[in-house]
């Protein structure tokens, strides 16, 4: 895994290009610590930082076609199915220099254009520059497991993996956009492509931008789409769920360094485990609880089963309360989600012993995992009603806009992404919208964040392009059945993990953000008191902000903890972390 980011001259020749780029490399290093480089041409310069695990002698980037530089590459991710592009490839005649599999992007891109990028089955964000085309594109991977963030205006194009590297650029215009502010108030993150700022955007999952003649356009090469096939036996797409399972799996145990397994103890970790057993891969499992709460009864059950060397990591709120300012420094932006707490701490423990780690992500939102699903099918009403119910049931706010200054803005991305729940029935609806949303903008990108902070890598089985075609082929009917959630999946693993697994109610690891309110009420009031002075006052109802975090304290009357929490991120952020990102 690395670090990308460049910038792209609109007008003329770029002014100290070379420092901006070592200062990119300088603020991205935790991303990429064993190597760097640079290309520089008069108009057009990127770095890269490098997290060595394949080819970890021949991978050096950038990497380009050939000595004359013409098409070149800088790339940050995994692509599971390099080794069969990369025979296909050969037998079309190139030539390889490396065993790397950037240089299989490279060359398919060579061969094959932009229609390239669709073939790829894995998890990027990379950018290409073709001198021949005078055509650069930035891509990211089907799911948004790898982020890519791109600023704007009429001079510039900056684009980087993580956010800060951009804000650390002096004299771009970071006028503060509505839209962002209102997605985060309502979803405790922000949906593509907004971000806190007009001229910053997320590059969508599945979507590359193609910047030419001076212009930047984006183009969707993969989305989510549901075909199921009715016709179909349960019993083969059982077959197909496990054969399927364990081909990814294999294919995602590649690398040359150390790789372990995040075993909470649920179905979806569970399983990973068991086709990690069943490939040989002896490697070490983690989790984390409190020494009252956990889930270790659990995890140590399939550890003990499959003979994987288990380690539990045990945590407190003290811990998180500790580590606040640089968890929220490595988030990069705001994300309100407090399961970031937990996964820094486990990632301090992982590091010590593996540089790659799988995790369960994405059953839930394939198999029809989630309680809110199973609340919204049952409720009463027509189904154009349900969408509401399905939001308010996944605990988003909808009463969000009472923050929100002018509130005639219409809230742009719900707008969008609900057209993923309308054309699909009510459960299918669901799944896409949190598979387009929560995904890869909540669960990828606070990982991503996190674990690069600490150099590790996370690969995500059930989030490989193979598993989701198979499960938008899987009726529905057999994903919730009644109120038994993930039911096909369960009943393909049987007899591979303990029944108690598979029965057993949904958990997750549960943060004590009321805890967490009291331990840090001091620097939460002067949080919200501070940030008053600054700009948001333009943006957001600062005066009722802060007359509902009195109201909690004083429990003058029922206020939502997370939503208190929700807020005080926002502001901590804007008044602590952005204005240090600024002097990077």
């Amino acid at each position: 895994m690395c670090g990308i980011a460049g910038i792209i001259s609109k007008k003329s020749e770029l002014s100290d290009i070379k420092k901006k780029l070592n200062n990119f490399q300088k603020v991205l290093k935790h991303r990429g610590p064993n190597d760097e480089g640079i290309h520089i041409d008069s108009t057009f310069g990127c770095a890269h930082v490098r997290l060595s695990i394949v080819d970890i002698s021949g991978g050096k980037q950038p990497m380009y076609t050939d000595e004359s530089k013409k098409i070149g590459i800088v790339y940050n991710g995994e692509i599971y199915n390099y080794k069969e592009l990369r025979d296909t490839l050969i037998q079309k005649g190139c030539h390889f220099n490396t065993t790397s599999d950037t240089e299989v992007v490279l060359r398919l891109y060579e061969i094959f254009g932009k229609c390239s990028f669709e073939m790829l089955n894995g998890m990027f964000a990379f950018c290409i520059w073709d001198t021949q085309t005078d055509a650069i594109y930035l891509v990211r991977d089907h799911m948004g497991i790898k982020p890519l963030y791109v600023y704007e205006d009429n001079n510039v194009l900056i684009f980087s993996s993580e956010l800060k590297a951009i804000l650390s650029i002096p004299n771009i215009d970071l006028s503060l956009d509505v839209y962002g502010f209102q997605d985060y108030l309502m979803f405790r993150y922000m949906h593509t492509p907004s971000t806190l700022f007009k001229n910053i955007y997320r590059l969508e999952a599945g979507t590359y931008i193609e910047f030419k003649n001076m212009r930047a356009s984006s183009h969707v090469y993969w989305d989510v789409s549901y075909n199921p096939d009715e016709r179909t036996t349960v019993e083969y797409f059982k077959e197909e769920i496990l054969y399927t399972l364990d081909t990814v799996i294999k294919s995602q145990l590649m690398g040359e360094v150390p790789i372990g397994m995040l075993l909470s103890g649920g179905v979806d970790s569970s399983i990973i485990s068991y086709f990690i057993h069943k490939n040989n891969a002896n490697l070490k499992t983690f989790n984390i609880g409190y020494p009252e709460v956990n889930e270790f009864e659990f995890s140590r059950e399939v550890s003990n089963q499959l003979g994987l060397d288990h380690i539990e990591v045990v945590t407190t709120s003290d811990l998180f309360v500790k580590d606040f300012h640089k968890i929220a420094m490595h988030l990069d932006e705001p994300i309100a989600d407090p399961a970031c707490f937990p996964l820094f701490v486990l990632c301090e423990e992982l590091k010590k012993y593996v540089t790659v780690v799988l995790s369960g992500e994405g059953g839930d939102e394939l198999f029809a995992g989630y309680p809110q699903y199973v609340k919204t099918m049952r409720a009463q009403g027509e189904d154009k009603w349900k969408f509401a119910v399905f939001l308010s049931n996944s605990q988003y706010y909808l009463n969000s806009h009472k923050f929100i200054l002018d509130t005639t803005h219409t809230m742009q991305s719900q707008e969008k992404y609900k057209g993923y729940f309308d054309r699909n029935s009510v459960l299918n609806g669901m799944m896409a919208y949190d598979l387009k949303t929560w995904v890869p903008e909540d669960l990828m990108m606070k990982t991503d964040k996190i674990m690069m902070a600490h150099s590790l890598e996370g690969r995500f089985p059930f989030l490989d392009k193979r598993m989701i075609e198979l499960a938008h082929r899987i009726p529905e009917r057999y994903k919730l059945n009644g109120i038994t959630t993930k039911w096909i999946l369960k009943e393909a693993i049987k007899g591979k993990i303990p029944e108690k697994i598979i029965n057993r109610p949904k958990m997750g690891f549960t943060v004590p953000v009321s805890t967490m309110l009291a331990q840090m009420k001091p620097i939460i009031l002067e949080t919200y008191y501070g940030a008053r002075t600054t700009e948001l006052r333009d943006v957001l109802d600062l005066e009722a902000m802060l007359d509902n975090v009195l109201k909690y304290y004083a429990q003058i009357q029922t206020i939502s903890p997370m939503q208190v929490w929700t807020n005080f991120i926002l502001l901590y952020w804007f008044t602590r972390v952005f204005p240090e990102f600024k002097r990077l």
